[in-house]
């Protein structure tokens, strides 16, 4: 029963995630295969608006909070699941967990049990002329602010009790619609999930008949793979290599003309160290030829004497000082030019232009046993999907579904009927209940009312007016009323409180903020033996990651039913 449940569990959760589609595939502008599958159109609704009634709803929640705004105690329910829980050791967690509903617990009883015992005194009073049974009124100097204040204040309760009313009345008739609306809701969730039984089988069918075209768009990249993985490396190259080859080409056009700049700087270098040579000669015998002529007798002759001595003071001028016969020769320069350009540059670019451009005629090449490899994959790979769709029937593994949802549709709508006819005494006790409140309320704004209009100052008890005493008489039965009836409905309302509060803080809240999948996703908490339990009760396989958590939220984000339920992992 349990692999029924949680296999029934599952589907209905994964019911939106598969589509059915036609057996149709098409090619997209960029030469991409894609298929489609047309989504069923399921007849479940997987939105709900609570409508105007959510502020109920909302108000609900935040008391909740208020009354129990402790965490979820997931180390209970694990101790629970597993059999380890001791009330008398655990009894103080349970205690701080319930504390505020506890306390809301003890004020009702103390309502339930003064209620009934201030009224029988109440009674026992008027029965002795206590309590205003005298029929005697005092007249105080402050009566008038007290009755005033008396009014107001039975008004403003009589209001507020008046809110809860409605309240009630929404809530019965919000339940009473919703419960009737339950059939339709099974109804449909029954016919989507076995839509999504019979609809499987085709749109798995429909996947492995796509295999081939797949196949076949794979062969024919294959074939190609010269201009679609060839010409995409080239393309993904070319912004990086064609500029450096580009950049070594014009390199090595500029290393030549570096090369003959340097020749003719060199040729202009060693001309010039033969003119410095050759001026030096000159200069050396122009230097001799004047000293013999300042050497003459002339030359001691006063008059002559002075100019023989300033020529002979600027012979040194003729030395040449320039030192320009140092500059060193471009030799050693031009040989490391010339070793560059003997590697040949232009015909290493050219061999660099051809290996770039050779790339896709490269690939094919040295691809060819790979690609025959790949195709024989996945033809083997094409023949072992018929195979195993022959072995496997799908249609038949499914079908061991139908009969547990059979059962456990005829199941439910046995118990709808229940639910229903026992709906209908709750609807109707309700309404009892909620016209009985209003009738309290009306007795008690009624008296007021009168007491209001029908007031005279100097009547006493025994005389006053038909609309005083009327209003009297009202409030008089709506206290009475309260005394015999109110504690019973506070037994409901305590019982209902303790049971709902609980249902809410442990059940409803938990599964929504998802604490109560973390729980159940325990390992070996359900199965001692089993690491995680869903894969274990489906697959027998209980190594395998399969969480409620992790189900629930893909089915949330609609994924499909073989990535939700790993069946990738099957076959590892």
């Amino acid at each position: 029963m349990a692999l029924v449940l949680g296999s029934l569990l599952l589907l209905a959760l994964c019911g939106n995630t598969i589509s059915e589609g036609p057996p149709s595939s098409r090619r997209t502008s960029s030469n991409v295969l894609e298929f489609e599958l047309r989504e069923v159109d399921y007849e479940t609704e997987d939105v709900y608006k609570p409508g105007p009634i959510s502020i109920l709803f909302q108000i609900v929640h935040v008391f909740l909070h208020v009354v129990q705004p402790h965490a979820f105690p997931e180390d209970i329910l694990r101790n629970v699941l597993r059999n380890k829980f001791d009330l008398s050791a655990d009894y103080e967690k349970i205690i701080h967990y319930e504390l505020g509903i506890i306390i809301c617990a003890v004020l009702g009883l103390l309502f339930i049990i003064l209620m009934p015992l201030v009224g029988f005194c109440f009674g026992l009073c008027r029965s002795c002329n206590k309590c205003g049974g005298e029929m005697h009124q005092r007249q105080k100097r402050n009566g008038t602010c007290l009755r005033k204040y008396f009014a107001v204040s039975l008004l403003v309760i009589c209001v507020f009790i008046s809110v809860g009313i409605i309240s009630g009345f929404l809530a019965n008739h919000y339940l009473r619609t919703h419960i009737e609306e339950t059939q339709k809701l099974v109804d449909s969730n029954f016919r989507d999930l076995r839509t999504l039984l019979n609809k499987t089988p085709m749109q798995i069918n429909y996947v492995v008949d796509q295999y081939n075209t797949t196949k076949k768009k794979a062969f024919s990249d294959l074939d190609n793979i010269k201009s679609l993985l060839g010409g995409g490396i080239l393309d993904q190259l070319r912004p990086t290599v064609i500029p450096v080859l580009d950049n070594i080409k014009t390199t090595a056009a500029v290393i030549k003309e570096t090369k003959e700049a340097l020749l003719n700087t060199n040729n202009a270098l060693k001309d010039l160290r033969k003119s410095i040579a050759q001026l030096d000669t000159s200069l050396s015998d122009v230097k001799t030829d004047l000293e013999q002529s300042l050497s003459d007798p002339l030359c001691s002759v006063p008059p002559v004497t002075t100019t023989c001595n300033e020529i002979r003071m600027a012979l040194n001028q003729l030395d040449n000082n320039t030192n320009l016969g140092k500059i060193p020769l471009l030799d050693e320069q031009l040989d490391n030019v010339n070793n560059v350009l003997q590697t040949d540059l232009s015909s290493l670019i050219q061999k660099g232009y051809q290996a770039f451009n050779g790339i896709p005629e490269m690939v094919r090449n040295q691809t060819t046993n790979l690609v025959s490899g790949i195709k024989s994959t996945l033809n083997s790979i094409g023949s072992e999907i018929k195979q195993a769709q022959e072995q496997i029937s799908i249609q038949s593994l499914l079908s061991r579904f139908m009969d547990p949802i059979d059962y456990i549709e005829t199941y439910i709508y046995d118990k709808l009927r229940k639910l229903k006819e026992y709906d209908s005494y709750r609807w109707l006790s309700s309404l009892i209940i909620c016209c009985f409140l209003t009738l309290v309320t009306t007795f008690y704004s009624l008296g007021v009312l009168c007491g209001i209009f029908g007031y005279d100052r100097n009547a006493s008890p025994t005389r006053r007016g038909c609309i005083s005493n009327t209003g009297g008489i009202f409030l008089m039965t709506g206290v009475g009323v309260s005394f015999l009836f109110c504690w019973l409905l506070m037994i409901i309302v305590v019982l209902t409180f303790v049971i709902g509060g609980n249902v809410e803080k442990l059940v409803c809240e938990p599964y929504q903020n998802r604490k109560l999948f973390k729980v159940l996703d325990t390992p070996y908490l359900l199965n001692e033996n089993w690491k995680y339990y869903l894969s274990g009760m489906i697959f027998n396989k209980p190594d395998i990651n399969l969480t409620f958590e992790q189900i629930y939220s893909d089915c949330k984000e609609n994924r499909g039913m073989y990535t939700t339920l790993k069946m990738y992992l099957l076959n590892s």
